[in-house]
């Protein structure tokens, strides 16, 4: 069971406390006045997302002032935890700042006083790195493990493997925010703001450009400014990513633009299809599983392709060959762009190229491409990824196959 999904069951603090110690693993740690404490680590918990991280910081620092006071070792990070967020910050970017001791705190640390909360907001809003565990609880656990086994909080890379889905999170935490631009354009924009280092551009010819107006980020294209409705969303996004991308990736990355088109779940039809933030845990597991190059190492047959939803996320579509039954279904992957550097055919992997005597023979209907031919008989790595559709039990008889 996922963290959120416990989380969604918590009915009280304590129900979120052991929800965040069982998926970080958590060792050693004791529950009390700071509610997990741990030697690298200090959490502030809440059964509701009704405080905002700022107000969840004003309270653990309190407890960590006390701490000071008192001439007590505070760790290397704190957090915050509620049952949809999580924060995440060094300790050392706040402890110059407690032992001014200029904090007029309140009667104990949920009674903060407004100046209080006011005067760590201002101090801390940079420093912390926010996660929203409904999209982003593995980056979070990664984060917080990384952080307690390096001693630094190391922001996630982004590279060929991950591009899709990186680009899917840029779009829904920054490109909606972005007033007036078209969501044709999203890619220009994404890659003119992960391809600078915040003072320069690596590339200098890229068709839009990142620029900074009184300290915010703007986006200039084709003669016009688009600025931010809103920059928490940006602030939470590179607070997690790294960026600009290793050099060994950028040209890579940049020549896959054209397949990161914005992603919405209506738009793919069907009786059956794979939910896109299912295709992103698959990807993670897949990761986990076979490692950081799987997409670049096997090569990738979808027998039920459907749409294309299961192959939307994976950045080396030439490693792909998606088959359907329905040769519909290839109609629509070529008019939505999806996966179009992929080989896209209509074949029935149940029927088709069966012998009569129950072998497999590729020439029968010459369907199956010639290099998923060639890598078949030359033993090269190949990863069925596949979500068949299932008939339903009251319609055993009468289904329509439309996986994806």
């Amino acid at each position: 069971m996922s963290l959120y999904t416990q989380l969604q069951q918590a009915r009280s603090e304590e129900d979120v406390k052991d929800a965040y110690i069982k998926a970080l693993g958590l060792k050693g740690f004791t529950k009390g006045l700071i509610d997990i404490q741990t030697n690298e680590l200090w959490f502030e918990a809440k059964d509701t997302s009704k405080y905002s991280s700022y107000a969840m910081f004003t309270q653990l620092l309190h407890y960590v002032q006390a701490a000071l006071n008192r001439g007590e070792t505070v760790p290397p990070f704190l957090a915050v935890i509620d049952t949809e967020k999580a924060a995440l910050m060094k300790s050392a970017d706040v402890l110059p700042f407690l032992t001014k001791k200029t904090v007029k705190w309140g009667k104990s640390a949920s009674q903060y006083t407004q100046e209080a909360l006011d005067e760590i907001s201002a101090h801390i809003g940079t420093h912390f790195v926010s996660f929203r565990i409904a999209t982003h609880e593995d980056e979070f656990i990664s984060t917080v493990k990384a952080a307690i086994k390096s001693g630094d909080i190391i922001r996630t890379q982004i590279t060929p493997d991950n591009l899709k889905q990186v680009f899917d999170k840029w779009v829904a935490m920054i490109g909606r925010e972005i007033d007036g631009v078209s969501e044709d354009d999203y890619a220009l924009l994404f890659f003119a703001d992960i391809m600078h280092d915040g003072t320069v551009s690596t590339h200098s010819n890229l068709p839009a450009e990142l620029l900074h107006k009184n300290g915010a980020p703007v986006f200039s294209l084709g003669g016009k400014m688009y600025e931010l409705r809103s920059k928490e969303g940006y602030r939470q996004f590179w607070a997690i990513y790294h960026k600009p991308p290793k050099s060994e990736y950028r040209d890579y990355l940049l020549e896959r633009r054209d397949s990161l088109i914005p992603l919405d779940e209506r738009s793919f039809k069907g009786a059956y299809y794979t939910p896109l933030a299912v295709v992103d845990k698959a990807y993670d597991k897949l990761t986990e599983t076979l490692g950081n190059n799987w997409q670049k190492d096997y090569i990738v047959w979808d027998m039920c392709c459907g749409v294309g939803n299961l192959e939307v996320k994976h950045s080396n579509p030439r490693n792909i060959y998606m088959s359907t039954l329905d040769e519909a279904d290839v109609d629509v992957m070529k008019a939505t762009k999806t996966c179009v550097a992929a080989q896209r055919f209509q074949y029935d992997y149940l029927n088709d190229d069966i012998t009569d005597d129950g072998q497999i023979d590729y020439r029968l209907t010459n369907k199956v491409p010639e290099g998923l031919r060639r890598a078949i008989a030359e033993g090269k790595k190949i990863l069925v990824l596949i979500n068949p559709p299932y008939a339903e039990a009251m319609n055993a008889d009468n289904v329509s196959i439309a996986g994806g």
